[in-house]
């Protein structure tokens, strides 16, 4: 046994302990709960911000409440019905003071979870001091990939918020919420519910038409549309009280049915899959920080909209729910995501100079059996060179290391794909591909110079596995949008590959473990967890 599994497991003990009193804290009065709870999230950004300072356990700096809002309606939904001790009625400011109480403790466990995993992983070391001390200290270079990932999809977001953020500056915010009634501000809602639901490009990787669960992606996206306009329209009157209203679940479906002209049944199913409820809330709140729920059901039929969840994540939300709920489904739909993405990047280079192919090009040998295949190619008329690409589309935020090691291992497979290609090319010439992508490209043109591209939707540097294949230009999408400022190639760019190339494998925007930061200190129910940058802080301050 490893030395630090006994410290691990005091650690989880601890842990444990400290959810179930805050279980325990939960007013009988749970209706009442988890509305004042609802309110205090949906004051919390819901943006997030890029240039937070580092921090010692997620990287850069995160608002507890959220890292712990997923942890707080999960012990929130799991103590309904399950005897909790009653208390007497709370008045609205009362529960409200609960309610952010709750959910910074939440967010402090939260915080402990992410440092019991990093110490499981091998990133951090703990030691158990006693009487309720933990001390723990990095100890290693190699920064967890989920800080890498966390910081490229919050980038991502911004972006995407910071180029809509004109779109909804002009729809008048004030008069719309002065005029709720009014047929123009009716058109403005349905607008900034369209403006949001475009800002959040970067959670859906599947096409319109995909079917999962019963449902097209495109309804999901139709219905959240709705629900986020439905949102907006009762802000106004929400200013005016301290905790939003329940709506009935069947009178949800039937307005949102009538209006979609699709089947009630099917938009019953869809309004599910964004629901939080007591038998998911676990599932959901495994990865802290990702993913608020759209929408929370209290009751048999009493829906609880979250403006938070609708405006951040609710379709990250959806997918780990249809993940869930239809792992089948979900996994023979998976390939999808591909052309979504070749799609994507085809969309940087749309001036008539460059020609790319359809789709995949598969590779054989001359026996004829599949040797490899490209995912995406755009060649250069105007300089000859011949970007190939592997695409990479994996889940965001793994929910487990074993998830994260199989996204790993995806990923690195790249490494025989790239020496597949490369050897295929040495045999049949650069030309030969080009002829497979576009064969009247091939007859006027011929290829200068090849660049390989390794690009994975969320996820393409991993702190251990083999080492990437440097013949290769690795980087994430939000790395290709960042790098060339989320534009198509424009003059004065010679040569717009070999700009790309050389700026990924250049890239030096990868997360670090801080080492000049104070300690951190997390208190966790009756337990003290002291966050050091390295095991020479962590013997220093013991000699002191």
């Amino acid at each position: 046994m490893s030395l630090q599994q006994p410290q691990l497991h005091f650690l989880r003990q601890a842990i444990d302990e400290a959810q179930d009193r805050l279980r325990a804290s939960v007013p009988s009065d749970h209706l009442m709960a988890i509305l004042a709870l609802v309110d205090v999230l949906d004051d919390l950004p819901t943006h997030p911000a890029v240039d937070s300072p580092p921090d010692l356990v997620t990287g850069r700096r995160r608002h507890p409440a959220d890292l712990g809002r997923n942890k707080a309606l999960h012990l929130c939904l799991e103590s309904t019905g399950a005897g909790t001790a009653a208390t007497p009625p709370r008045s609205e400011a009362e529960l409200g003071r609960w309610a952010g109480g709750f959910l910074a403790g939440c967010g402090q466990l939260a915080e402990a979870e992410i440092v019991l995993a990093h110490c499981e992983t091998g990133f951090m070391r703990v030691v158990d001091e006693g009487k309720g001390t933990f001390n723990a200290w990095i100890a290693t270079k190699r920064v967890p990939t989920s800080w890498r990932e966390r910081a490229d999809v919050d980038w991502w977001a911004s972006w995407l918020a910071e180029r809509y953020a004109p779109a909804l500056g002009k729809l008048d915010q004030g008069h719309l919420e002065a005029e709720p009634h009014a047929r123009g501000a009716e058109t403005r809602y349905h607008r900034a519910a369209q403006i949001h639901l475009e800002m959040m490009a970067y959670q859906l990787g599947y096409p319109p038409d995909a079917i999962i669960d019963g449902c097209t992606v495109q309804t999901y996206r139709d219905v959240l549309q709705r629900l986020i306009e439905r949102a907006l329209r009762q802000r106004p009157a929400r200013d005016c009280q301290q905790v939003p209203r329940p709506e009935s679940e069947h009178s949800l479906v039937d307005d949102l049915a009538a209006d979609l002209l699709v089947d009630p049944a099917i938009i019953d199913r869809a309004v599910d899959a964004f629901t939080l409820d007591r038998d998911r809330a676990a599932y959901h709140a495994a990865v802290p920080g990702v993913a608020a729920a759209p929408l929370i059901r209290i009751d048999s039929d009493l829906l609880v909209f979250s403006l938070h969840g609708l405006l951040t994540e609710p379709l990250l939300y959806l997918m780990r729910e249809l993940k869930r709920r239809a792992p089948q489904d979900y996994h023979n739909s998976a390939y999808l995501r591909e052309d979504v993405f070749r799609q994507d990047l085809y969309a940087l280079f749309q001036d008539k100079r460059f020609v790319t192919s359809p789709g995949r090009i598969v590779l054989r040998r001359e026996r004829g059996d599949v040797r490899t295949d490209v995912d995406a190619v755009v060649f250069d008329r105007k300089t000859g060179a011949l970007g190939l690409v592997e695409l990479k589309t994996q889940d965001p935020f793994a929910r487990s290391t074993a998830e994260l090691a199989r996204q790993r291992d995806n990923v690195l497979y790249a490494n025989r794909q790239i020496s597949g290609v490369l050897a295929w090319l040495q045999r049949y010439g650069a030309d030969e591909l080009l002829n497979r992508a576009s064969a009247r490209t091939a007859k006027g043109f011929r290829v200068q110079k090849v660049y390989p591209f390794v690009l994975g939707r969320y996820l393409a540097h991993f702190n251990d596995g083999p080492a990437p294949d440097r013949r290769a230009a690795w980087g994430t999408w939000p790395d290709v949008l960042r790098l060339g400022n989320g534009r198509q190639p424009r003059p004065p760019e010679a040569n717009p590959l070999a700009s790309l190339f050389n700026r990924l494998t250049k890239n030096t925007t990868l997360v670090r473990p801080p080492t000049d930061l104070p300690t951190r200190e997390i208190t966790f129910g009756h337990t003290r967890l002291v966050v050091y940058p390295s095991y020479a802080d962590f013997r220093a301050s013991a000699r002191t």
